[in-house]
């Protein structure tokens, strides 16, 4: 072959070359590409982690399985992108993240133990002191039932005021279905797996969704089959009870109920000592009451057995109440680390039922016993939904010294009818002494659940601690006026007043009235919940309303002791003006001084200040507990990657893999493009007066033509916006650190040496890490670190206004984390001045500000670069209040001038370009010129 003819071909054999090294490219950088977005996802969740773990806002299970599965997913793709960028490489990588994967795994999605013991046992059985297999509350209640009752033979002991006309005295026979036959049931035919599955297809639960997807699960476990072996334990405890309650005179004349409550509680408390409120954090479920005979009933009676299944099966379903999951989610219990129990009781058809303090929940200086009445079962004290009557009784002497009688209303007409008070005195009178009997054997004051039987004795159903009051309210509006000048000079009139505490507080926000249930979808986060009754619905809300306003309520309701218990101000009417429902407009600022029943317009800063804040059950609970057991394999970085123990085998987190796959990328990147044969032109050093490296990786044409050799100047850069950032990065030279207390030095040094979250080479890595910049002639990426800093700055810049954006990303340093996010708020500040738009979770940092004209946006670059180099160990100064608002000051400074020394050369070149000396060259102002 002649040389004319050979020299054609070569030529097309290096265009062939060229191309497909340029192909080879492409694909190299679309993988990488994937790595970093990967790489910058995982760290957004690992903050949203970090976040939770502060417990600034209640979350269940589902959060955290969520947040476990998104780090998991970005972490598999890192490492699946790796792999692809180079090919079986790192085949440790999948075996490390396996192995964490399933430790992570057995932590949220673990099941608890089985639990054996009995399925159903009396009432008093000594077997339900055994770990866990029934309710604290439950369990209290036969030893109880033995203390009060007098024995056959014997006489009733004196402190026993008052005993049923049943056997046993205060408390009814009965008999409990224990936790164990109720897991049975949940785990057959993997019901409790059917109830997480429709809980994650919705999304995990959400107060937009709770009334959809608690009548879902209420449906499924109410048409649940019930195991043989958890049927037939409970059809013989229930014939035995049957038998009992058959030989006693009389008794199957009346008309007999069998009284179904549910107990859900903590797993882990029954072994609370006895003296404490081992009942916090348990909940009733109030289930049907259905005839104790029926006729021609029996063991084998199939009709008997489906309606007693039926009445467990409901009793069951209220675990899954839309009230029951919210407080599970507010307290912080996992779904299956709490156990439910069922008790069921022998009583009589009451003539009225309710609850009774042995002590004011309020005051601590009123030791009267509160006794709260309504006609039937205890629970229509507890809903809500019925007139409630109260009394107070005296210790001493047992007389009652106030009766408040709710007036009655004909359901048909709204006709009042004639008020005929529920109890008389001597029956308040013998719930008080039953309360103060309990109180006597237990040791502690007592909150108590009672029945009133036809023929006048009490029936004890229920019994925990009273939780302690606050040590001081107001006695009166007079006194909290006197209170209220104290704080304010002039406070305003009140819109609201002469309502009743239920729930003691100062707090400000929205007004948000609720009149049925579907209301409760727009509930915003931190409103006031106003309502006509204090329905126990409405605690489905008490995990986002901030206090609770009703027209009519008592202290007594369910909504009132949840809103207690979670420290939420709570006022009840009648109000002296007259309706909260037309007298509050939806969403008006109003202050709620719980205190003593008042309603203020506005926010009123001086009462807030003063308040003590809501109770917050997440630092130790079950939920966080898991959570942080999970943290533990994501979040610590151990890995150091200038040490020779950096290898693939050695990482033992999820924070390890993300970060080792993120510098073995860009390793391989780079690698890649400095090969001769594989596109020399597309990664180039920075040729720079800089101490730092950086790599600019050409995407497309962001050099100015052909670059030859290893180095490329900015002036060959033909990225605008790369070279407008870098304009900014060294417009005003770095000073070095700021002038730093002992304190902040000492934060310094305590957290680079202790806390496992920082890189440990952080600082000997400064000068020789890779900081690089992917650039295009629009387009320009740039990820960097300084030290313990870590900075991501990413902008598109064109004549297309709307597709125009800046984004500046900030995380990390090297003090503690209370200045680190001290930092990120200062500089979120600094940025807001600007018009971006910022996120901070923790101690990172998002800015982004879109849809600007080409000249603006390139004006916010400048103010990007400028901050990429001088947010630089500001958070050693975070404490220190005047050095903080002089840097402050300089740093503003500093930008506006930066920004007045562009708009200066843009007039300029305006007005040469309009000049109209077409014949004199006219050259573009460089964005990367010096000032």
């Amino acid at each position: 072959m002649g040389l004319f003819c050979w020299l054609p071909f070569r030529r097309k054999r290096r265009d062939e070359e060229r191309a497909a090294a340029e192909e080879a490219f492409a694909a190299r950088y679309h993988r990488f590409k994937l790595v970093l977005n990967a790489w910058a996802k995982l760290q957004e969740v690992m903050t949203e982690m970090e976040l939770a773990l502060c417990c600034v806002h209640p979350f269940g299970m589902q959060t955290v399985r969520s947040l476990c599965t998104r780090i998991t997913t970005q972490v598999y793709q890192c490492i699946r992108q790796l792999d692809e960028l180079a090919p079986g490489r790192y085949p440790e990588l999948f075996a490390r993240f396996d192995a964490i994967q399933a430790e992570v795994s057995a932590i949220v999605y673990g099941r608890p133990a089985t639990m054996d013991g009995p399925l159903a046992l009396p009432l008093g059985h000594p077997d339900l002191t055994l770990p866990d297999l029934a309710d604290p509350a439950l369990t209290r209640l036969g030893e109880l039932r033995a203390a009060l009752a007098p024995r056959d033979g014997e006489a009733a002991a004196p402190a026993t005021p008052v005993t049923s006309g049943m056997s046993g005295g205060g408390v009814p026979d009965g008999f409990i279905i224990t936790a164990a036959a109720c897991q049975r049931l949940f785990r057959h035919q993997a019901l409790q797996e059917e109830i997480g599955r429709r809980v994650q297809a919705s999304g995990g639960i959400r107060p937009d969704n709770l009334l959809d997807l608690s009548p879902s699960i209420v449906g499924l476990i109410q048409a649940a089959e019930v195991p043989d072996e958890v049927a037939d334990a409970l059809m013989d405890a229930l014939y035995a009870l049957r038998k009992r309650m058959a030989a006693r005179p009389g008794v199957q004349e009346r008309d007999m109920r069998l009284l179904l409550r549910g107990r859900v509680w903590p797993q882990g408390s029954t072994g609370a000592a006895e003296n404490t409120d081992d009942d916090a954090g348990g909940m009733t479920l109030w289930g049907p009451s259905i005839p104790l005979f029926e006729q021609g009933s029996g063991p084998d009676a199939q009709s008997d057995r489906q309606r007693v299944l039926d009445a467990l099966r409901a009793t069951l379903a209220l675990k899954y109440s839309p009230q029951a999951i919210a407080y599970r989610r507010n307290r912080g219990l996992r779904d299956a680390g709490t156990c439910v129990c069922v008790g069921c009781f022998a009583v009589e058809a009451p003539v009225a039922g309710g609850i009774a303090y042995t002590g004011n929940p309020l005051h601590a200086r009123d030791t009267s016993v509160h006794v709260y009445a309504a006609r039937g079962l205890s629970e229509a004290v507890e809903d809500g939904a019925h007139d409630v009557d109260a009394y107070h009784v005296c210790r001493v002497g047992g007389s009652v010294r106030l009766r408040s009688i709710a007036p009655r209303a004909e359901a048909a007409t709204g006709e009042v009818l004639p008020v005929l008070p529920v109890l008389d005195d001597a029956a308040a009178r013998a719930v008080a002494e039953l309360a103060l009997a309990v109180e006597e054997r237990c040791g502690l004051p007592q909150e108590i659940d009672w029945l009133l039987e036809p023929d006048g004795s009490v029936s004890l159903l229920h019994a925990r601690p009273l939780p302690a009051p606050r040590a001081h309210l107001p006695e009166s509006y007079a006194e909290s006026e006197a209170e209220d000048a104290a704080q304010t000079e002039c406070p305003p009139p009140a819109l609201l007043d002469g309502g009743i505490t239920a729930g003691p507080g100062v707090v400000a926000g929205p007004v948000h009235i609720v009149r049925q249930r579907d209301d409760v979808r727009s509930f915003p986060d931190g409103a006031v919940l106003v309502v006509e009754r204090d329905l126990a619905d409405w605690g489905m809300l008490l995990d986002r309303a901030s206090a609770v306003v009703a027209e009519r309520g008592r202290i007594s309701s369910q909504l009132a002791a949840v809103a207690r218990e979670f420290g939420k101000p709570a006022v009840f009417g009648p109000f002296r003006q007259g309706s909260p429902l037309d007298l509050l407009e939806q969403g008006a600022m109003v202050t709620v001084h719980g205190d003593v029943g008042v309603v203020y317009p506005g926010r009123i800063e001086a009462f807030i200040e003063s308040a003590p804040h809501e109770c917050n059950f997440m630092p130790g609970s079950p939920v966080l507990q898991a959570l942080d057991a999970a943290a533990h394999h994501m979040l610590p970085l151990t890995l150091d990657p200038d040490s020779p123990d950096f290898k693939s085998a050695n990482c033992r987190t999820f924070h390890d893999l993300g970060r080792f796959c993120h510098e073995k990328a860009v390793a391989e990147m780079f690698r890649f493009g400095s090969q001769q044969r594989h596109a020399p032109q597309r990664v180039k050093q920075l040729q720079c007066d800089v101490p730092k490296q950086f790599w600019v990786v050409n995407l497309d044409d962001g050099f100015d033509g052909d670059v030859n050799g290893p180095l490329v100047p900015i002036a060959r850069v033909a990225s605008v916006p790369m070279r407008t950032l870098w304009r900014g990065m060294n417009a005003v030279p770095w000073q070095g650190p700021p002038p730093v207390d002992a304190k902040g030095f000492l934060s310094v040094m305590f957290e680079a040496t202790a806390n496992p979250h920082l890189d440990p080479a952080a600082q000997s890595a400064f000068f020789t890490e890779r900081n690089y910049f992917m650039v295009s002639r629009n387009y320009c990426s740039l990820h960097s670190r300084f030290g313990f800093h870590f900075v991501a700055v990413e902008s598109l810049v064109g004549d297309r206004t709307p597709e125009n954006y800046v984004v500046f990303q900030l995380r990390g340093g090297a003090a503690n984390i209370e200045r680190r996010v001290r930092r990120v708020e200062f500089v979120a500040g600094l940025l807001g001045e600007f018009g971006f738009a910022c996120t901070v979770r923790r101690d990172a940092l998002s800015a982004r500000i879109e849809n600007l004209p080409q000249p603006d946006a390139l004006r916010m670059l400048l103010v990007a670069g400028y901050m990429t180099i001088h947010t630089r160990q500001l958070d050693m100064i975070m404490n220190d209040g005047p050095q903080l608002a002089e840097r402050r000051a300089s740093m503003l400074a500093d930008c506006r001038r930066l920004l007045e020394e562009a708009d200066l050369a843009a007039a300029a070149e305006a007005e040469q370009a309009m000049s109209g000396d077409d014949a004199r060259p006219r050259r573009a102002v460089d964005p990367a010129a010096p000032i």
